[in-house]
């Protein structure tokens, strides 16, 4: 009997740990924007640096998916970063094909329960491909993941015409073996935090 016990409850932590919701750790949003900021978007480029190409494109295709017919996935569009991008020219060309909003969301840390977000902090991350541009070389690094890993994911999001940031979060969840799922988990906690923040209805 105990020994079913042990197995019942070793069975119950182990789904408690894949199941686990994502949570908001830390966010910030642009004091400036005080109403739904993401209504004005006509047109958002969605990129997701999550470790591996894989990921990156359901990440990419699931946020698109959300704000269609909106959004685009930057998997097939925006130029991998190199030292030497012109990044005015990156920016036109964005503007010239109709984007006026940016959505990045990239793994930051693994294996930790609290991070200090840079969000306002750093010039980096103010503008749209400062960010892009000094994270984007730490994509795609070889790691070791195991289903009880924790995701530290960063959300960005920055108006093109005004080239700002206008709100930022960052999500912990667990590693589980279903990527898709995870993704879905961080979507949702990202839009209750905003609805909470009064950032989009």
């Amino acid at each position: 009997m105990k020994q079913n016990y042990i197995l019942l409850s070793g069975i119950v932590l182990f789904w408690m740990a894949c199941e686990s919701p994502a949570g908001i750790q830390k966010s910030w949003s642009n004091p400036q924007q005080k109403t739904d900021s993401t209504k004005r978007f006509q047109k958002i480029l969605f990129v997701a640096l999550l470790k591996d190409d894989y990921t990156r494109k359901v990440a990419e295709d699931k946020l698109v998916n959300e704000v269609r017919p909106r959004g685009v996935a930057s998997y097939n569009y925006l130029p991998n970063y190199t030292a030497n991008a012109d990044t005015g020219m990156i920016s036109q060309k964005l503007i010239q094909d109709g984007f006026d909003g940016i959505v990045i969301m990239r793994l930051i840390t693994m294996n930790k329960n609290s991070v200090n977000s840079p969000g306002d902090n750093s010039s980096n991350y103010n503008s749209w491909y400062g960010y892009y541009s000094s994270t984007f070389p730490l994509y795609n690094v070889p790691g070791n993941y195991s289903p009880n890993d924790l995701y530290n994911i960063q959300t960005n999001v920055y108006s093109l015409k005004e080239n700002k940031l206008l709100w930022t979060g960052v999500t912990t969840t667990v590693n589980i073996s279903d990527k898709k799922i995870m993704i879905d988990k961080v979507i949702a906690a990202v839009k209750q935090n905003m609805r909470d923040q009064g950032f989009i209805k």
